[in-house]
């Protein structure tokens, strides 16, 4: 099962991987094999780059925590890029320095995070762009099983980046989970949709212990390609052995990326992983664009997400980065922005052919998404 709960209402999220027996709700990121992972947290204070006169940000809409203490300590941290409204100081501080959590960040981010000494070094990991040619770069930890029966399962991460993007907004990172198994790992089945579930009061949430005991999980030696890369046809009938679950998959890119920069990640590990259909998309629905000398696009939108949607197969679309916040500075005095709504966004789809279910998160709603044995 794949939970994604939004904890601002731009690009803060809290991800749950859990097997498929797990029980719903907060329950779940409690139960062996589950995996949580914190995205891009900002919850408070400003997002400024370079000078307020060239831009700072804010939010309009308050997140569904204050902070970072209120939340389960996540197994994992995934920081996307070095701006501060993904890699934001403030609120990223909010973790404890003895915090067993491992921190994977872009390679920029994760230099601007060392240099705050807030974490012990060595706890920090910069993501290597992904390459068909060298396995070593996918990020891998092993999640023991917790029966002696069962096979351990495994999380994978890798960062998906053109080789030029002079803006360093548009990358993606891919996430996929396999579950541990036992002897009570269920039949296969198909994947439920549910729809966003409302948020809970920070009053009344409870909070939790650590989902996984990180002395417990293994970062992987990687295993070499089996095949060299050859680009071809996506199919979800990817071969899994029929006494584990359906792997989960996620791909994370809230200003977009162009197709071609996932397809050979999508060709060989996805297929590897048997990762498709993709479980989760979580991209931005709005398009914005400044002029080329501040940097042209800034995010995708629709245009770039169905591609994704559609080559990928995505069971679920969840909106990234479209809140409407407070921005100011001369960067975004000519920002233009085409905002779509999700009814726009499911009627995009459906002439295209994609039967994606499509939602737009408020701060502290979460979706999920179950996948049985296969």
């Amino acid at each position: 099962m794949l939970t994604v709960k939004a904890l601002n209402a731009d690009t803060s999220f809290l991800v749950t991987f859990s097997p498929s027996i797990a029980p719903q709700g907060p329950a779940a990121s409690q139960f062996p094999g589950s995996f949580t992972i914190l995205i891009d947290p900002w919850l408070v204070g400003s997002a400024q780059i370079l000078s307020a006169k060239f831009s700072i940000s804010q939010h309009k809409t308050q997140a569904c925590v204050s902070s970072l203490a209120e939340l389960p300590e996540p197994d994992m941290v995934l920081i996307s890029q070095d701006k501060p409204d993904h890699c934001h100081e403030e609120t990223l501080k909010q973790l404890p320095p003895n915090s067993g959590a491992i921190i994977l960040a872009a390679p920029a981010a994760a230099k601007k995070i060392r240099k705050w000494n807030h974490f012990p070094k060595g706890s920090v990991h910069a993501l290597k762009p992904f390459s068909t040619n060298d396995d070593s770069r996918v990020f891998r930890l092993e999640i023991p099983s917790f029966s002696s029966n069962g096979l351990p399962g495994e999380v994978t991460v890798s960062l998906l980046c053109p080789k030029r993007d002079l803006s360093g907004l548009h990358n993606a990172i891919g996430v996929t989970y396999r579950a541990p198994t036992t002897v009570l790992s269920p039949a296969r089945t198909t994947y439920i949709e549910l729809p966003p579930t409302p948020p809970l009061s920070p009053t009344h949430s409870p909070v939790l212990g650590r989902t996984t005991s990180m002395a417990s999980l293994t970062i992987s030696n990687p295993l070499p390609l089996s095949t060299p890369y050859n680009p071809r046809p996506l199919t979800p009938n990817s071969a899994t052995p029929l006494d584990r679950e359906r792997t989960l998959s996620l791909i994370y890119s809230p200003h977009g990326v162009s197709y071609p920069v996932l397809e050979p990640y999508a060709s060989t590990h996805m297929v590897q992983q048997s990762a498709l259909p993709l479980t989760a998309l979580l991209h931005s629905f709005d398009r914005v664009d400044n002029p080329w000398y501040l940097g042209g696009n800034i995010a995708a939108g629709v245009p770039g997400g169905s591609e994704i949607a559609r080559q990928l197969m995505a069971r679920c679309w969840v909106g990234a980065h479209d809140e409407e916040k407070d921005n100011r500075g001369v960067s975004v005095m000519k920002l233009k922005v085409k905002r779509m709504e999700v009814e726009e966004v499911k009627h995009s789809l459906e002439e295209k052919g994609i039967s994606a279910h499509v939602a737009r998160l408020q701060p502290g709603e979460e979706m999920r998404m179950r996948s049985d044995a296969c």
